[in-house]
């Protein structure tokens, strides 16, 4: 693994020590924010940091962020995404587990909330990896999940969109969760029961379209494999990321993965579902790491996320040994690693891919510029 060994004093903000949960200090909110300018004139920029029991000097919120991009856009009160406008859908998938599939979900919709963006994760994963990254023990908590509320719909109940389904993890409506436990496996027999099961989910998603709008982007992580969930969650989503860690058996999980998007392809024309792909895990010392990207390059090309990410120690220590409560993304853990600076690369790149905006406005000029002229 690549020695990403790093200093932590500057940045992290520990569990327990008062600023809310995404809260980060000036560098890195420098950093996300695209700011070009000097620390004093990001300060005077933005409003007063947040202030807790103790002294919290230069800490700012996702919330915060927000407001300050969109001030740099000139505009000073938040626009209303429109009511019925689906944000975009990024969704994680791949044929086969232990491709750092949801590392990659985790630390992606990390960091956009960290930039500003209203994000909403969904945990499709029975083995609820995404929700416990994120802290929350779901062996000892009542979790109500995507399969509750798929089947609500269909059975003609209202979902109630409480926080016993949709949990906060970021303050102010920044970063939520819709959580994940073993149960949701056994949505797969009762899948299989209903009518035009592929549209299963766009049925949830244009029913409760109010709710999803409220969002800058959702991003989606699916369990390893092929099964009806994830097949009606591709329909749903139109594009699929796709995680590929850089050794053979991956890449033939990509064959399989690609010829699963083809068949729903074939049997619904009007679809057009894409893939983008993620390379992970990438070691220079091993000659089959630049192989297998070689192989996927060839393979589909034009496809692949320019921002390759390396291998790091930093995200194995994402997952706390002792408790959930202590694990996080690597930019609440680690914010100045090499693994996180890879992450962010990452996301922008993606943002872009996937036209995430800021409150469905596009900056025109480069925010800081546009700061510099409003001061």
């Amino acid at each position: 693994m690549s020695d990403d060994t790093t200093d932590l004093s500057d940045e992290t903000i520990s569990p327990g020590m008062g600023p809310p949960r995404g809260a980060i200090k000036l560098k890195l909110a420098m950093e996300l924010s695209r700011w070009a300018g000097s620390a004093q004139s990001f300060r005077a920029f933005f409003p007063a940091p947040i202030k807790g029991e103790g002294s919290y000097h230069n800490v700012y919120t996702p919330l915060q962020i927000r407001q300050a991009r969109l001030r740099m856009m000139g505009i000073e009160h938040e626009p209303q995404r429109p009511l019925g406008l689906m944000p975009p859908i990024i969704y994680c998938r791949m044929a086969k587990g232990g491709v750092g599939k949801t590392t990659i979900a985790a630390n992606i919709a990390s960091c956009m909330a960290m930039q500003g963006h209203r994000v909403l994760m969904i945990d499709a994963d029975p083995q609820a990896s995404l929700t416990s990254l994120f802290g929350i023990d779901w062996t000892s908590e009542k979790i109500r999940h995507i399969g509750h509320a798929l089947r609500d719909h269909e059975q003609g109940r209202p979902v109630v969109f409480d926080e016993s389904i949709l949990r906060p993890i970021y303050p102010d409506g920044m970063l939520d969760l819709l959580a994940s436990d073993i149960t949701l496996a056994n949505i797969e027999s009762w899948l299989s029961t209903i009518m035009n099961r592929e549209a299963v989910v766009e049925r949830l998603f244009k029913a409760y379209v109010e709710l999803w709008s409220a969002y800058d982007v959702i991003v989606i992580d699916s369990a390893p494999g092929s099964s009806q969930l994830s097949n009606a969650l591709m329909y749903a989503a139109k594009r699929v990321l796709a995680v590929v860690m850089l050794d053979g058996q991956s890449i033939k999980a990509m064959e399989v993965l690609a010829h699963n998007l083809h068949e729903l392809n074939r049997a619904y024309p009007e679809l057009r579902a894409t893939v983008h792909l993620v390379a992970n895990g990438y070691d220079a010392r091993q000659t089959t790491c630049q192989a297998s990207l070689e192989i996927l390059r060839a393979a589909y090309p034009g496809m692949i996320d320019p921002c390759i990410i390396p291998r790091y120690a930093s995200f194995a220590r994402q997952v706390s040994l002792y408790s959930d409560a202590e694990s996080g993304p690597i930019l609440e853990r680690e914010p100045n690693s090499p693994a996180a600076k890879a992450i962010i690369d990452l996301t922008r790149s993606l943002v872009g891919f996937f036209d995430v905006k800021l409150a469905e406005q596009i900056p025109v000029v480069p925010d800081s510029t546009r700061a510099r002229r409003k001061g």
